[in-house]
C-alpha cells in the first residue's frame, strides 16, 4: 500500500527537504507540494490524500486553522520550528509533531506511525464476512473465532494466541506480522512489537500499559498515538 502525501509549507527549503525524504521511502508517493494552505485546496478536490506534512506558522492562515477547516481530515504530521504548538497539534489527533530542521530518523519514525494508523483505518473499512480464522499448530489445523482471542504474543520464531476460555495459549509458527494483516482492524490493534490485543477485551489504558482483565501488557510509544486515536473515536 502506498500513501498519497501532500506537503504544505511556506518555506522552499522545508518543501525541498520533505520532498527528498518522501522520495526515499518506498511506500510514500508525493501528490503535490504547496507553498501555503490556499494552493493546497484544489489538491484535496482532485485527489484522495492519505497523509499531509503540514507547517503550522504560515502567513494568512495557520496550519492548525487550515486543518480545522477541512471537512474530511487526512492523517497529519505537523512540521514546524515552534514547539509551543505541540499540545494543540496533538489535540487535533496529529500522528506526530516534527521540529525543524527534521532529522531523517525522526521522519522515518513519524511516517512509520502514520503507515500503521492509515493501514488500520483502511483495513477497518474493508468488509469481512467471516468471524474466524484457521491456523497451523504443530500437528493440526485449528479454527479460532475472533471473539475468543484476548491477545497475541509474538516471540522470536512463533506466536502465542491467548484465548478467553483457555489457560494454555495456542502456539503457531506464523509471525505476528502475518496476524496483523489477517485480523479485522476494527477489533484488533498492535500495541507493541510483541503484542496485538483485542479491543473488545481491553479494560483499561494507561500511558504505557494496557490492561486486559488480570493481564498487563506494555504499550510502546510507536503504537500509542494510533491506540489513543482509535479510543478517541469511541469516547
Amino acid at each position: 500500500m502506498k500513501l498519497n502525501c501532500l506537503i504544505i509549507d511556506d518555506e522552499p527549503w522545508a518543501l525541498d527537504l520533505m520532498e527528498d525524504f518522501i522520495q526515499k521511502i518506498p511506500y510514500l508517493r508525493l501528490a503535490a507540494r504547496c507553498e501555503g494552505p490556499v494552493p493546497a485546496l484544489p489538491i484535496f478536490e482532485k485527489e484522495e490524500i492519505d497523509l499531509v506534512f503540514l507547517d503550522i506558522k504560515m502567513p494568512d492562515i495557520s496550519g492548525i486553522q487550515f486543518l480545522k477547516s477541512l471537512p474530511k481530515k487526512p492523517a497529519v504530521i505537523f512540521v514546524t520550528a515552534y514547539n509551543e504548538f505541540a499540545v494543540e497539534g496533538f489535540e487535533l489527533d496529529a500522528i506526530d509533531y516534527l521540529l525543524k530542521p527534521v532529522p531523517f530518523d525522526r521522519f522515518v519514525a513519524a511516517v512509520s506511525k502514520a503507515y500503521e494508523y492509515i493501514s488500520f483505518r483502511k483495513n477497518k473499512n474493508t468488509q469481512r464476512t467471516d468471524d474466524f480464522l484457521f491456523i497451523k499448530t504443530s500437528h493440526k489445523i485449528q479454527k479460532i473465532f475472533y471473539n475468543d482471542i484476548v491477545y497475541l504474543e509474538g516471540l522470536k520464531d512463533y506466536t502465542r494466541i491467548h484465548l478467553a476460555e483457555s489457560r494454555k495459549p495456542v502456539v503457531t509458527l506464523q509471525s505476528l506480522k502475518y496476524f496483523e494483516s489477517r485480523l479485522p482492524g476494527e477489533n484488533f490493534i498492535r500495541i507493541h512489537r510483541s503484542y496485538i490485543v483485542s479491543l473488545r477485551k481491553v479494560d483499561t489504558v494507561a500511558r504505557k500499559t494496557v490492561f486486559l482483565g488480570d493481564t498487563e501488557l506494555p504499550c510502546s510509544e510507536h503504537y500509542r498515538t494510533i491506540l489513543y486515536s482509535i479510543i478517541g473515536e469511541k469516547l
